[in-house]
């Protein structure tokens, strides 16, 4: 009781505080105040909350919930697990069992194109990728809950696949997606466990929030079903750093992500981002998407720095392969070389490497990786994860940088540095060194400083996706 009687005294200071930051606001000034109310009307206090709390969670979702399904928060563990998962669902399935009016048609149809992004954002295994704060959640569960509280068509039928029951395989998500709005580009072969899976960061208008990162353009990768590339620590570090701390600056600025660190380093050093909530995530503006038969093509860029910009080309080869090419427009102006980072899930390790390749394994999958421009590649663990986050260097993955700058001295102040990179399946195949050496200079005399953004007639197929088949057929 005295639990209780403290919360309305709570929400009564609540009628004149200004306070607004998203899943608080959701969650303190509309849920719970609709909850008691709806819950304990013999109350008066709470029962006068009721219309009040529906309406801010009313005006919480109109803000932060757009209308292409993303989130203002820019972390699928918090727009998911929390913000719809363990706040917004629960509302909705309150009011509807107990006959009230909790949110309008247009905010209903915010949170039913949310629930069916989280269907289109489904990985093959059994949680989401990590991309913001935390560990990516289960995947099963918030389907659950997107067809228990809107019976979301697109939740329930990828769920019911993932379940092994009867679905319409017209109602699957899309193969390939790509939506600055929402925050994702997506690339994927199909939705068994085995499939292979891509997602980059690509979000403009990103607010002020507690669990954005400064991601721009990072990839997870996963080929086969297996995780290669990704985030392998947002949980832990999440749950383990101290405020204040380096671990934390790390967590949350871009050397933890799978981007390119221009002349060597990010936007702001991690102290910027060690102490204190909240990250002021720059734009990723998408500026081409490309779909056809053989596999899909996207092209964003961000301009964070001032003085460059990244542009990060991916394209995707069904079941094939993956090419990305990073160029940095005004890449010359120091000496410092730009780094292409990539951090290895865990279980992965690198079984061989050369001159401009390294093989990648993980448990039956075997992925060649291959860079066009020979750039310096260096392999090492980050010391700032241990002792304090592991407890030594054997706990702590792999990574991976490739070093590029422009290919000569040049004078103009548009000199553009790039690097093209290529993750091959190589998984059951006989790959000897020879065959490495014919395919990697095959890729090379493939890839030149021009644009590969262009479509060929008749086949309306991107090159870069044509190239990436072609290296596959060449190794197979």
């Amino acid at each position: 009781i005295k639990r209780i009687w403290f919360l309305g005294i709570q929400f009564e200071r609540f009628r004149n505080d200004t306070y607004r930051a998203y899943n608080h606001h959701l969650w303190e000034r509309g849920l719970v105040p609709f909850i008691l109310g709806v819950m304990l009307p013999e109350i008066p206090a709470f029962a006068a909350m009721k219309e009040r709390g529906a309406a801010i969670v009313e005006r919480h979702t109109l803000e932060d919930f757009n209308k292409a399904g993303g989130y203002s928060e820019h972390s699928i563990a918090y727009w998911s697990g929390a913000a719809l998962g363990e706040m917004t669902s629960r509302g909705i399935i309150l009011a509807r069992i107990n006959g009230e009016k909790l949110l309008g048609k247009d905010a209903l149809d915010r949170i039913g194109k949310s629930f069916r992004l989280l269907a289109d954002l489904a990985a093959p295994g059994e949680r989401y990728p990590s991309i913001g704060d935390n560990r990516g959640p289960m995947i099963n569960p918030i389907l659950s809950l997107g067809v228990l509280s809107i019976d979301e068509p697109g939740c329930r039928n990828l769920l019911a696949k993932r379940q092994g029951k009867p679905y319409e395989e017209a109602a699957l998500p899309p193969m390939d997606y790509a939506n600055d709005e929402a925050g994702f580009t997506i690339f994927r072969n199909g939705f068994n466990p085995d499939s292979d899976y891509i997602v980059m960061s690509t979000k403009r208008n990103c607010g002020y929030t507690g669990h954005n990162h400064m991601d721009m353009l990072s990839m997870c990768i996963t080929f086969g079903g297996k995780e290669i590339i990704g985030e392998p620590y947002a949980g832990k570090l999440y749950h383990n750093i101290r405020m204040g701390s380096a671990q934390r600056g790390y967590m949350y600025n871009m050397a933890s992500h799978n981007t390119v660190l221009c002349y060597g380093s990010p936007i702001q050093p991690d102290r910027m981002y060690s102490n204190k909530w909240g990250v002021y995530r720059p734009d990723t503006p998408i500026s081409e998407f490309t779909e056809s038969a053989e596999g899909a093509y996207v092209k964003a860029f961000h301009t964070a720095y001032t003085f460059c910009r990244h542009t990060r080309e991916a394209a995707y080869a069904n079941g094939k392969g993956l090419i990305v090419r990073d160029s940095i427009e005004r890449g010359n102006r120091m000496d410092e070389k730009h780094i292409q980072r990539w951090h290895l899930m865990d279980r992965c390790s690198i079984t061989k490497e050369g001159d401009g390749f390294v093989v990648i394994e993980k448990e039956d999958v075997k992925i060649l990786t291959l860079w066009a421009e020979n750039p310096e590649i260096r392999i090492w663990k980050n010391p700032v994860l241990f002792p304090e986050i592991f407890p030594t260097e054997d706990d702590v993955f792999p990574i991976i940088d490739a070093s590029f700058a422009c290919p000569e001295a040049k004078a103009a102040d548009n000199a553009t540095a790039y690097l093209s990179t290529a993750f091959i399946n190589i998984s059951g195949m006989n790959v000897d060194d020879a065959k490495i050496q014919k395919t990697l200079q095959q890729f090379r005399s493939s890839m030149d400083a021009g644009s590969f953004a262009t479509i060929d007639e008749p086949d309306d197929t991107v090159p870069m996706i044509r190239i990436a088949g072609s290296l596959y057929e060449t190794l197979r």
